[in-house]
């Protein structure tokens, strides 16, 4: 039966959040809207394509640092992260510390900003659906000749 409550433009996992707290410690949180969990994006990532591209992308095309420097928008940005280009304007939402603080590492090589505040993170893994190239020099360790 359909909760009238419930926007109809909601996803299905919307309404699987905690509901935001008004103690101190929830000063400086991030509430991200109903269906923007990093579950919602793992879901949405396996199902559809999420790099904003066309076609067959190259996962293995070299992207110049210039060209990386040029996706530097909230509406479009890619980061560098380990050798590997991600696009992450569909994911930005979706981010848990939420958009403001990705902007510092859009058009850039965010490796050491990433490890800063996630080294314990497989953000290769959470973003694998939007990678889109690889930086210069790139050598993939785990790939088999």
């Amino acid at each position: 039966m359909d909760d009238p409550s419930r926007p109809r433009s909601a996803p299905a996992s919307a309404g699987t959040h905690a509901k935001p707290s008004t103690t101190s410690q929830s000063v400086g949180k991030i509430t991200l809207r109903p269906g923007y969990s990093q579950m919602d994006w793992l879901r949405r990532s396996k199902r559809e394509r999420v790099d904003g591209g066309v076609g067959d992308v190259d996962t293995r095309r070299t992207i110049s640092l210039e060209e990386l420097r040029r996706h530097n928008t909230r509406n479009d940005c890619w980061i560098g992260l380990r050798g590997r280009v991600y696009n992450l304007t569909a994911y930005v939402e979706y981010h848990p510390g939420g958009a403001a603080i990705l902007e510092r590492s859009f058009g850039t090589d965010a490796t050491a900003l990433f490890d800063k505040y996630h080294k314990w993170v497989n953000g290769e893994y959470i973003m694998r659906a939007t990678q889109v190239g690889v930086m210069p020099g790139f050598i993939d360790d785990d790939e088999s000749d």
